[in-house]
């Protein structure tokens, strides 16, 4: 395992350790100098690669927004094509996914609403893209299975767009205060069975008549 670790970049340690270390004991109370024992380097070699904690923060925040940002990206559609259900849609969304960085992403979610109330720079991120990115998100795939013929042509994009925007905001609610258990699930298990519950729904209300007939 420590070989493993040796050969991850240092950049990428800084951000592993920083997300853990901010996601346990929160982002103002993290100091450098334990983010750097962390990583297990010198303050001064952590500052060649970030000039401050609110840049690690910015990291954070570009990274988590280029997941959402290429969430649903065209190419990734032949995966729904073949499989018009809600397990294809969340096949499709998982595809942006780097393996195995599931509680990574949702780490970076949880700190992004530790911070919200704090940093206006997070508030902002949270409004442009976590919510409005997101429904444009949401729009461009409703468009999408629409071309394809899995959805009606009369399915409102604002509609499910604005229902998956308010679903994943009460999932980082619900995440950020721990409901249901002592300590947050980041296991994306509740957030699987959320989608795949709100996909379900949207085709069986709007699948298109000839995808009906031909089940």
């Amino acid at each position: 395992m420590d070989d493993e670790l040796e050969r991850i970049p240092t950049k990428q340690k800084i951000v592993d350790c920083a997300i853990d270390l901010f996601a346990s004991k929160g982002y103002t109370e993290t100091t450098i100098r334990e983010l750097a024992a962390a990583v297990g380097v010198k303050e001064a070699s952590l500052y060649n690669h970030f000039p401050s904690k609110n840049a690690i923060l910015e990291y954070i925040l570009a990274e988590y927004s280029q997941f959402t940002r290429t969430a649903f990206e065209r190419d990734k559609f032949s995966v729904i094509k073949n499989n018009p259900t809600a397990e294809g849609i969340l096949s499709c969304m998982t595809l942006s996914f780097p393996e195995g960085k599931t509680e990574h992403y949702l780490k970076e979610l949880y700190v992004i609403f530790q911070e919200q109330h704090r940093n206006p720079v997070v508030r902002k991120f949270i409004s442009e893209h976590y919510i409005l990115g997101n429904e444009q998100t949401i729009r461009t795939m409703i468009y999408n299975l629409k071309e394809l013929g899995i959805l009606s042509p009369g399915t409102d994009p604002d509609f499910w767009a604005k229902m998956h925007s308010s679903l994943l905001y009460s999932f980082a609610s619900r995440l950020l205060l721990g409901i249901g258990d002592s300590a947050p699930d980041f296991s994306g298990l509740n957030m699987t069975e959320m989608l795949r519950n709100m996909y379900d729904m949207m085709l069986k209300t709007c699948s298109n008549t000839k995808t009906k007939s031909s089940r």
